[in-house]
């Protein structure tokens, strides 16, 4: 595996300035495959196993369903709102409050497109979330490109480096085609570590 050297990710402040301080982690990529696919590896428990983690309930909107990582952490979440195949928004409860993750699956003239925000993160644990996310996106596109997932510490590591580094700008780089990637030509988004 080659070491990420780009950010794929942004944090950022919230617009909305009644949030407690919180940040916003967010990522657009593009993949290599239909619309129906990529919600598919996004919301089928058995695909979601492959690239992200183990899932277990309900992933219908109002239903509760339990992210299993490897760590031992164990959220039990919430779907707020679920409209297939275009997009799907979940609470992520953390010690103190409770996160949202939106996801919004698109067309592209090149493949689908992938846009992920975590909003309500805590500055302290923005880079990590950044760098989980990071992670799961490329992991994502290696799964669907048939090719060996990046490694999870090393890859989860390096990136954490890079977004404390940046300030947690992040670079949200994509190559000229719009798909992700720097140089070693992977793309990322969905995260969790602290």
């Amino acid at each position: 595996m080659t070491t990420p050297t780009e950010l794929l990710g942004r944090i950022a402040d919230p617009t909305d300035s009644s949030d407690g301080g919180t940040r916003v982690v967010t990522f657009d990529r593009l993949y290599r495959t239909s619309v129906a696919d990529l919600w598919e590896a996004c919301t089928d428990p058995d695909r979601l196993a492959r690239w992200f983690a183990p899932v277990s309930g309900d992933l219908e909107e109002g239903g509760t369903f339990v992210i299993h990582f490897d760590d031992d952490d164990t959220p039990r979440c919430r779907v707020t709102a679920c409209t297939a195949p275009t997009g799907f928004t979940w609470e992520w409860p953390q010690a103190d409050a409770v996160s949202v993750v939106t996801v919004e699956v698109a067309q592209d003239p090149a493949g689908a497109r992938l846009r992920l925000r975590h909003t309500g993160i805590r500055p302290t644990q923005a880079t990590g979330y950044a760098a989980g996310w990071d992670t799961y996106v490329r992991r994502l596109e290696a799964w669907l490109s048939g090719v060996a997932l990046p490694d999870w510490d090393e890859t989860w590591g390096a990136l954490h480096a890079l977004y404390a580094a940046d300030g947690g700008a992040g670079g949200a780089a994509t190559g000229a085609d719009g798909a992700g990637g720097g140089a070693d030509g992977e793309t990322g988004a969905a995260a969790r570590r602290g």
